[in-house]
């Protein structure tokens, strides 16, 4: 974040005849700005919400407005304006939504918008407000106020823990994992859904001590799988434990022919896409079964008939402690 102190626009703040007072000047438009409006800002889901909530209101106060949106963000957004390109005379007012009310991504939209008031909302005052003129600060401006991302409500969508298992040299000229995961990544990215495509969580089986962002038990690794809708695995754990806990499994063998992962899908009586089926096609319509009520039934009675066929497991490791050397 930059730290370079603001300073008000070269051109001097704006002609107070420039703006009818009460507000509902027959010529008025609004700009809502944010970091989501620079081409190198920092764009969070706290920057999103509170530019909805901005536009909710002013939609409330019957306030017509655009949004910024820089391009590199929301390449395709037709509902959007280009904060480079746009006319600055076409708007009275700029807010500026969440944020910091100092540095130089502000102060660009001080200086390309001169006559217009520059106004923030829902922003952290860190050093005086300039270059805003008035400010709906959530902090440093006053008593805190709560943030406006409260404001706006958002659809629920699926989360799903991707597990991607590594090279497995074993295996290999057999070996397909790249082009497995270049594959799932970008149709897990683009998923359609009701509320759009999911959230996707990076997660693995792997235990370590001393990394708090990595588990260091067994216990941690299920609590974190049960938290999940769906997951997506090439590790052969992650599609095992994920069906222990009963949550459906996208699961992959990255195995040309297949090889463990399929194995033990076959064992538990679970689909497996091996690498010559993994499209993005195939890789959607396995997620969206996943999802359904009928893959979250089957994958309730994986452990109960796991458990079943492993009923004997301390005869036959009682049978393979006698076996006698060399067989």
């Amino acid at each position: 974040m930059d730290d370079t102190p603001a300073r008000r626009p070269s051109a001097g703040p704006p002609d107070p005849g420039h703006l009818d007072p009460g507000g509902t000047g027959p010529g008025r438009r609004v700009l809502v700005t944010g970091w989501f409006s620079v081409p190198d800002g920092e764009i969070t889901a706290g920057d999103l919400l509170a530019r909805d909530a901005a536009v909710a209101d002013l939609r409330a106060l019957d306030e017509p407005f655009d949004v910024a949106m820089t391009r590199t963000f929301a390449p395709d957004d037709a509902a959007s304006v280009d904060l480079d390109t746009v006319d600055p005379e076409r708007y009275d007012v700029v807010l500026w939504v969440c944020g910091p009310a100092r540095g130089r991504q502000l102060q660009r939209v001080a200086d390309r918008f001169p006559r217009a008031r520059l106004l923030g909302v829902d922003v952290s005052v860190v050093d005086g407000l300039a270059p805003l003129h008035a400010a709906l600060a959530r902090d440093g401006d006053g008593e805190p106020r709560p943030d406006t991302s409260l404001l706006v409500p958002v659809p629920p969508v699926p989360v799903v823990g991707l597990c991607a298992a590594h090279a497995q040299h074993e295996y290999g000229e057999r070996q397909r994992h790249d082009a497995v995961h270049d594959v799932v990544l970008p149709a897990l990215a683009s998923a359609p859904g009701p509320a759009g495509p999911p959230a996707v969580v990076p997660f693995d089986t792997r235990l370590a001590t001393g990394e708090p962002h990595v588990p260091s038990t067994a216990a941690q690794v299920e609590a974190l799988l049960r938290r999940f809708d769906v997951v997506v695995s090439s590790r052969l754990h992650g599609v095992v434990l994920a069906l222990k806990n009963a949550v459906p499994v996208v699961a992959l063998d990255p195995v040309e022919g297949g090889a463990k992962v399929a194995a033990q899908a076959r064992a538990l009586g679970w689909p497996v896409l091996l690498p010559h089926e993994v499209t993005r096609q195939r890789v959607r319509e396995q997620l969206a079964w996943a999802l359904s009520p009928e893959a979250r039934e089957a994958a309730r009675a994986v452990l109960p008939a796991a458990q079943e066929a492993l009923a004997g497991s301390a005869r036959e490791l009682g049978a393979l402690l006698r076996v006698p050397a060399g067989g």
